[in-house]
């Protein structure tokens, strides 16, 4: 394989997984780390992982800012930072990096969150990507990761043969280190159907005062809320993508996210309400504010989602 090149921008939890199967294939990764970035330095990410095994994972560069890694050129720039428009555009802090080769992979949730950098950056590629995964950082550079680390990833800017033939080539490498990766034709069907349980279970477990999915599904007026969060969801991502959405893993509809869910050994604590807990911005805007934007434009009612949405932001305004 030739020397290939990464850039991983927001190397928290879920980035350092992704960035250590890379280089573990052979990739010479770039970790920009900000909170971390002490503890990375000196002594790498220390992982425990239920999947791949506990290891100390060095990238091969640790940084602080794009500016210091933009004296090589990438064949990929990964962003897993949170997406939080509604706070403010981070799509130019990769302009330093940026290059004739460069694809930009968007491992975010939410829905419109690839608008920014397609704006910004319009003779680049860009595939967005939708990671499901159990991780967490309890502390700087500690990583505790279970069995999940799946990727699904599309071209939704500038697509042609080269670029897919190179996405294919690096999904290889991370289904070779036992990450799931599979590239689609068209990937925004699947990024609603993320959305039907984030928009759901992350949004409730906050603005219910603070409850993991066993708490909410216990409840049977707030697991009614959830079936019909998920529902307005599925109207309006169906409408806006033109086709029924799919299946994951045989799971489909409200019914089937809200029985995979209740069949866990473990209640889920919501990424959201973590986020909520640390007092960190939550990503209400690209699980909430773009999806009700989209339903507005067709025409489709979602009182559940609106009145949800209209409590989280007051909830995180007092919390910040």
């Amino acid at each position: 394989m030739p020397d290939i090149n990464v850039l991983l921008v927001g190397t928290g939890a879920l980035g350092s997984i992704y960035a250590w199967r890379l280089q573990e294939g052979g990739i010479h990764v770039t970790c920009v780390c900000r909170s971390n970035y002490t503890a990375v330095k000196s002594s790498g990410f220390r992982i425990t992982s239920d999947k791949y095994g506990n290891h100390t994972y060095m990238p091969t560069r640790v940084v602080q800012s794009v500016d210091e890694a933009a004296d090589t050129e990438y064949d990929f720039i990964i962003v897993c930072t949170k997406a939080l428009p509604n706070i403010s555009d981070n799509s130019h802090i990769i302009a330093p990096a940026i290059g004739p080769r460069t694809i930009i992979l968007l491992i975010q949730n939410g829905i419109g969150i690839e608008q920014p950098f397609a704006e910004r950056y319009p003779r680049t590629p860009i595939a967005s990507v939708i990671s499901y995964i159990d991780v967490s950082q309890p502390e700087s550079g500690t990583i505790e990761h279970g069995t999940i680390s799946s990727l699904l990833m599309g071209i939704y800017s500038n697509p042609d043969d080269l670029v897919r033939q190179r996405l294919d080539a690096l999904s290889s490498v991370w289904n070779e280190q036992g990450a799931l990766c599979k590239v689609v034709d068209d990937v925004q069907p699947y990024r609603w159907l993320k959305l039907v349980w984030n928009a759901s279970f992350n949004t409730v477990s906050v603005v219910s005062g603070g409850n993991n999915t066993r708490e909410m599904l216990d409840n049977p007026q707030c697991k009614e809320l959830l079936r019909n969060i998920m529902r307005e969801v599925y109207a309006i991502g169906e409408a806006a993508t033109g086709k029924p959405l799919p299946e994951r893993m045989g799971i489909s509809g409200p019914d089937g996210f809200i029985e995979e869910t209740d069949k866990r050994d473990v209640a889920v604590v919501p990424s959201m309400l973590m986020d909520y807990r640390a007092r960190r911005p939550m990503e209400h805007d690209v699980i909430l504010g773009r999806p009700l934007q989209v339903a507005r434009q067709m025409g489709i009612s979602a009182p559940y989602m609106e009145a949800v949405y209209a409590m989280l932001v007051m909830v995180e305004k007092t919390n910040l």
